[in-house]
């Protein structure tokens, strides 16, 4: 069921129906990533801010593609938005900083993080979809550029795999990665395998199961 928010700025509806075409991100393509950390009984409004700021960056600046996600947990919001690079996350940050939809943000993030990222490596099904009933995974680990050839080589074997993207921060000292299975049973073996331990060692607590919510391509 569509859920209008004006968005005074333009004075139009923003749709937040859910859905949208597979999304995926040209290589070595430049994204905005951003973890939100919501309380569960927030999840709606937090989906409905993410999406209302990704639209204002489209609108605004001429945006790219881009997908917004939530964990399972209904603890998370992650949106991953394209962007031409060091100039483009700029707007995107004075888009986003405009008074009411910054307040807006605010209200319904617990906490949140934000930074630059570039593809550094994909492979398999690679886009994100939210009509797929395939499983995912989103998290960010303290590993910079070294670590995609590695990760690659172990997850292509791994049972039910099909997918997956590896960003590089800006700064090279950190990976964001998505991860699609066929199973989230088969992702969470995966995940707590050896192999994958000894690639991965320095994860974050923002490793979660996602699902696809609203992509814009």
């Amino acid at each position: 069921m569509p859920r209008p928010h004006e968005d005074l700025a333009h004075h139009t509806l923003v749709d937040h129906r859910r859905g949208g075409p597979p999304v995926a991100f040209a290589p070595g393509a430049w994204c905005a990533i951003e973890v939100a950390h919501v309380a569960p009984e927030r999840i709606e409004a937090g989906l409905s801010a993410y999406e209302t700021l990704v639209e204002k960056a489209r609108s605004s600046f001429g945006a790219g593609a881009a997908a917004v996600v939530r964990s399972v947990d209904r603890r998370r919001v992650v949106s991953l938005l394209q962007l031409d690079g060091h100039d483009g996350f700029r707007r995107l940050e004075a888009a986003w900083g405009e008074r009411r939809l910054e307040a807006e943000h605010l209200s319904v993030a617990e906490s949140s993080t934000r930074g630059l990222y570039r593809l550094a490596a994909s492979t398999g099904v690679d886009a994100i979809d939210p009509e797929s009933r395939d499983a995912y995974a989103f998290e960010r680990v303290a590993a910079g550029p070294e670590l995609s050839a590695r990760l690659l080589g172990a997850l292509v074997p791994a049972t039910g795999f099909r997918g997956a993207l590896i960003f590089g921060s800006d700064d090279g000292v950190a990976s964001a990665i998505v991860y699609r299975f066929e199973h989230f049973g088969e992702l969470d073996v995966f995940r707590a395998s050896p192999a994958a331990l000894d690639i991965l060692p320095a994860a974050d607590d923002s490793f979660a199961m996602v699902h696809p919510v609203k992509t814009f391509g």
